[in-house]
């Protein structure tokens, strides 16, 4: 995902996406998802996926939601976390996209490490609709992956699905930081200052605390509280 380059930041970055530990079976499903055009994390943001999900394995049955064209990868680094060193995979991932050449190439990367159908599933809608469908108070992690005009709109309609104490973690949110140049006044740029707002206001209410983080083109992790 875009990052921007020529800083120390970047320095970071280029050292933990290339030390970074991977597989053959990742590596397929990031060749598979390029081959689509699908944007897919960098390592760097895979690990903090990983790492969330480790922290959710404390639930009898820890769940992710993964809004995302390339949610065989992302499930991939979630399903890392959840299955911990030499464990079976306890956790379950909802894969919500409405384009079956994404949910086949999502089903061919979890198949590839083992796991059986019952640990994921995928609900073939557009991102809002199907994040409307899912139970309330029900998910660990919900990973998003949305233009930037849907951002407000999928943290209102994401929240109700998380436990108290679960993540919502926004991809890309940030846009390489274009919300803080005051030149930037395109519809994109626009959205992604209007969903800060509309943090605030949650944080300010009580209802989530936020974290912004420089990974990718810029993450907001949302926790409920």
């Amino acid at each position: 995902m875009n990052v921007n380059t020529g800083s120390a930041l970047d320095a970071v970055r280029t050292y933990i996406n290339g030390t970074a530990a991977s597989d053959d079976n990742l590596d397929r499903a990031q060749t598979a998802a390029d081959e689509f055009g699908l944007l897919s994390p960098d390592a760097a943001t895979g690990e903090f996926l990983s790492f969330l999900a480790a922290r959710a394995t404390g639930s009898a049955q820890p769940s992710a939601v993964v809004m995302s064209p390339a949610c065989g990868v992302i499930g991939l680094y979630l399903f890392a976390g959840f299955r911990g060193a030499g464990k079976e995979p306890v956790g379950h991932v909802t894969c919500i996209d409405p384009e079956a050449q994404h949910q086949k190439l999502a089903k061919e990367a979890f198949t590839s490490v083992g796991l059986r159908p019952t640990a994921f599933r995928f609900v073939p809608s557009a991102p809002l609709d199907g994040i409307g469908r899912l139970a309330t108070d029900s998910y660990d992690i919900i990973v998003a992956d949305v233009d930037p005009e849907l951002l407000s709109a999928a943290v209102d309609n994401a929240l109700p699905a998380l436990r108290t104490g679960g993540v919502l973690v926004l991809l890309d949110a940030l846009l390489d930081g274009a919300p803080g140049d005051p030149a930037r006044t395109d519809r994109q740029t626009e959205a992604a200052r209007a969903a800060e707002v509309h943090l605030r206001e949650l944080v300010d209410a009580g209802t989530v605390s936020t974290s912004r983080l420089p990974l990718g083109a810029g993450m907001t992790v949302i926790t409920r509280r």
